[in-house]
């Protein structure tokens, strides 16, 4: 049900005519997340929902307030009213964790399962890009763009918890996210659906082995599907030939370079240093010998994930459709 009503709470936003609607949209957002997250029986979770409900309260408390400075005559100025909306993307920034608003997430991914920090790291960044695309100060967003690529890539270099390294796989993949939708929102959600599925594949195997720390890959038993479908995804999500995530960096960069060629220089540049650190949890998988794991927990794998898993791998047979497209 609260997955139901989160869900709905995306879809109200992306409705809304008004910035009251779309407050009262994250609002229920935050409050469906809170509860499908909470776990009393984990006191480390418990630290998490209040930490995180603190946090998006100060954001939404100063996004009601600036939409409240709009309604005011003092914003008929044109700098007002633009420091204003400047103001509103911020708190949005905070509200979404990114760069150089997320520190605080990196504290508190360790308190929730890989299933909820999927809905972290994905549906609860649609609502806030949505917002921010209503307003695009393009010299505001460059230097987004350059800050989660300083960020997001030097972050992760000296993570041992999977959960971090993914999380600033996140931050970085915020600079890729701005720039679609600098270009349109058609080819922001193309991005989102592709970033979406290579995730849950991912979030779904670390989930059927219960691996949170990279020590761990080398306890898992060897099993050449499982191998093939981490390698597969984790390549395919540093954007390397000729995966799917390949293609939508591919026409990002082909629309950015025109414009902005230095910053689509950097994204690249960026995605080799995420690689180097997504090849450290491909290493023990390929070159050292597995023993196996007494207390690995036997889940159902889900059959998605391997239907997603090869459709990585035709993603050049539909890259030219996808380009008609956009």
């Amino acid at each position: 049900m609260f997955m139901f009503i989160l869900i709905f709470s995306i879809m109200f936003i992306l409705s809304s005519n008004s910035w009251i609607n779309c407050w009262m949209g994250l609002e229920i957002n935050t409050l469906s997340f809170l509860t499908l997250v909470f776990n009393k029986k984990i006191l480390i979770n418990s630290e998490f929902c209040i930490k995180y409900y603190l946090i998006q309260s100060i954001s939404s408390i100063n996004f009601l307030f600036f939409n409240l400075l709009m309604n005011l005559n003092m914003v008929n100025q044109i700098y007002l009213f633009n420091l204003i909306l400047l103001n509103l993307n911020l708190t949005l920034l905070m509200k979404m964790s990114s760069a150089p608003f997320h520190f605080w997430i990196i504290s508190l991914i360790e308190g929730i399962s890989w299933m909820n920090t999927f809905i972290l790291l994905t549906f609860q960044k649609i609502p806030p890009m949505i917002l921010i695309s209503y307003y695009l100060n393009f010299k505001f967003l460059i230097i987004i763009i350059i800050l989660n690529c300083f960020f997001g890539s030097l972050g992760g270099l000296n993570q041992l918890n999977i959960q971090k390294i993914m999380t600033y796989s996140s931050i970085y993949n915020f600079s890729w996210m701005f720039s679609s939708i600098m270009i349109s929102e058609n080819m922001f959600f193309f991005f989102i659906i592709v970033y979406t599925m290579i995730l849950y594949n991912l979030f779904n195997i670390f989930n059927y082995f219960n691996l949170y720390f990279i020590n761990q890959l080398y306890l898992i038993k060897s099993n050449k599907l499982i191998i093939l479908m981490i390698f597969l995804n984790l390549l395919s999500l540093g954007g390397m030939p000729p995966f799917i995530g390949f293609i939508t960096k591919w026409i990002i960069s082909f629309f950015m370079i025109m414009n902005w060629n230095i910053i689509v220089l950097l994204m690249i540049m960026s995605s080799l240093i995420n690689l180097y650190y997504y090849m450290q949890l491909i290493y023990p998988f390929i070159t050292m010998i597995k023993l196996e794991n007494k207390w690995l927990i036997k889940n159902k794998m889900n059959k998605l994930t391997l239907i997603f898993s090869y459709f990585s791998l035709f993603s050049l047979i539909f890259s030219s459709m996808l380009i008609l497209i956009f």
